[in-house]
């Protein structure tokens, strides 16, 4: 009797139910040892991946001991972009805080730039931001490539809060910030160029120079003559945020820069949908609020809910 032949590189025309028992084990060893070989060169692949990386201990690490978890943390995270030709070292911190922390790095010579801001979110970000429903609210749930996410499992994940869903809404915070950092950047707006992101990392223009990051406003003291003028930059900004649909949701002068006499906004993670928040007047008569407090001591006069209004009312009047 001719024993029945079998193609090996489909299953949709094999006949289970006349099955030649001899014939379905030869498949399922040469589908193992497939799996096998493919698994092997997943995992050499990554083993080279990471020895590239490991092999590199930028000179701000070197400086700490080798145990301390910020060391394998920041070689972590930058890692990826110095194999990538991006960053050649990283040199100093510039701000350390709860949700992240953020690093004066060398820029490859490939980019044309001198030195790149790397901002780097600490796993457990979200502990630290408060009421954070108030800034999801309306707001599109993506995933890390900025697609949107429309998966059940996914939703139920963070709904449930499990192990899986902290990491798609640790993902779509961070997602969150570079996208709207680069539609800001595209429009014009005072904010830093964004370069690269991956995993828990945002790479962007360092504002400042080799000796010094740029400081905060809140670390500033500017002139009287200046107040104005930066306070209208700002509130330029803020309508040019607006125009695109977009709110900070927690402007102040903690997150403004002060470099040459301008001004650079920075933080982006919790900006809200003008359009699908509920809370969006709030926050942006809460953003100006916030700036207008900090210029009242040069002697800056502003009515934050007024300025708001001028803003909110024209806006709200477009056909979207």
């Amino acid at each position: 009797m001719k024993r029945q032949t079998f193609n090996f590189d489909t299953l949709d025309d094999y006949d289970y139910d006349n099955r030649d028992r001899t014939t379905h084990r030869q498949y399922g060893n040469r589908k193992r040892k497939k799996d096998k070989q493919e698994r092997k060169a997943v995992v050499a692949t990554l083993t080279d991946l990471q020895d590239s990386v490991t092999d590199w201990v930028p000179s701000y690490c070197a400086a700490l001991d080798p145990r301390h978890h910020e060391r394998q943390w920041v070689i972590d995270s930058v890692g990826p972009f110095y194999r990538d030709n991006i960053v050649s070292d990283v040199v100093s911190i510039v701000k350390g805080g709860k949700e992240a922390n953020v690093y004066t790095c060398l820029a490859h010579p490939a980019t044309g730039l001198s030195h790149i801001a790397a901002k780097l979110y600490r796993p457990r970000m979200l502990r630290h931001l408060k009421n954070d429903a108030v800034y999801k609210a309306g707001r599109t749930l993506r995933d890390a490539e900025g697609k949107q996410i429309k998966g059940r499992r996914e939703k139920l994940a963070l709904q449930q809060k499990t192990k899986f869903g902290k990491e798609v809404d640790i993902q779509w915070w961070i997602g969150n910030e570079f996208r709207a950092q680069q539609t800001l950047y595209e429009a014009g707006a005072d904010v830093p160029k964004p370069i690269a992101h991956t995993g828990n990392t945002i790479l962007m223009a360092h504002i400042g120079d080799g000796f010094r990051a740029a400081p905060t406003l809140i670390e500033t003291s500017i002139s009287v003559a200046e107040a104005q003028p930066l306070f209208n930059r700002i509130m330029d900004n803020i309508a040019l945020m607006l125009e695109h649909h977009l709110i900070h949701g927690d402007l102040s002068a903690y997150n403004i820069l002060y470099w040459d006499g301008k001004i650079t906004i920075i933080d982006f993670p919790q900006m809200v949908e003008a359009r699908h928040n509920p809370h969006a007047f709030d926050l942006l008569q809460r953003d100006i609020q916030r700036v207008a407090d900090y210029f009242t001591r040069y002697g800056v006069v502003a009515d934050a809910q007024a300025l708001a209004l001028a803003l909110w009312q024209p806006y709200m009047g477009r056909d979207f």
